[in-house]
């Protein structure tokens, strides 16, 4: 059976992250995860080369050590077995998995917040302490993004929970009940 990227980000990012706990390493293996995510983002020809079939195994993998040299022994790890085992285009969804899990273990969590102008820092405090005890997570960050079009107000996206108190919303309901 054939397993799909999130079955492979699940069962790769999750006993990655159980080793990182069990080693009590867990920040210093996201710090490295952070920096090797960067470098995918920054060379995205660097996983074609990994994968590519005209490239000889043999380079692949003097490739694969020279990334893994300063690397913990943890990811250098990692690394080489997501090598052998041809997943190594999969590295991406388990960096990702990892910081998943260890956002679920820091009781933080990730939104977007879409206003019509920028907040200034006591706004986004304020949105991040207040979100926080909605959702019951120790904190909060933010990802601001700036939308003219709903006017005013604020939409709060995170994974389980949407809350749209835009201005373009409430007049559209104003809309509905004056054409009922």
């Amino acid at each position: 059976m054939k397993l799909n990227k999130t079955m492979i980000a699940h069962r790769y990012g999750s006993a990655l992250f159980e080793l990182a706990i069990e080693k009590d390493e867990r920040q210093s293996i996201k710090d490295e995860l952070t920096e090797l995510q960067q470098v995918l983002v920054e060379e995205p020809k660097m996983m074609l080369l990994l994968t590519s079939k005209q490239i000889a195994k043999k380079d692949k993998q003097s490739f694969i050590k020279v990334l893994s040299d300063s690397a913990s022994e943890v990811v250098k790890n990692l690394l080489e077995m997501l090598f052998d085992y041809d997943r190594i285009a999969d590295l991406d969804v388990i960096i990702a998995e990892y910081f998943r899990l260890n956002d679920e273990y820091e009781k933080t969590v990730r939104a977007t917040v879409t206003t019509a102008v920028a907040l200034d820092e006591k706004q986004k405090a304020n949105l991040e302490s207040s979100f926080a005890r909605v959702v019951g997570a120790s904190k909060v960050v933010l990802e601001e993004k700036i939308d003219p079009d709903i006017i005013g107000g604020v939409i709060l996206k995170s994974n389980n929970y949407i809350y749209d108190g835009s201005l373009k919303l409430k007049f559209a309901r104003i809309k509905r009940m004056l054409l009922k």
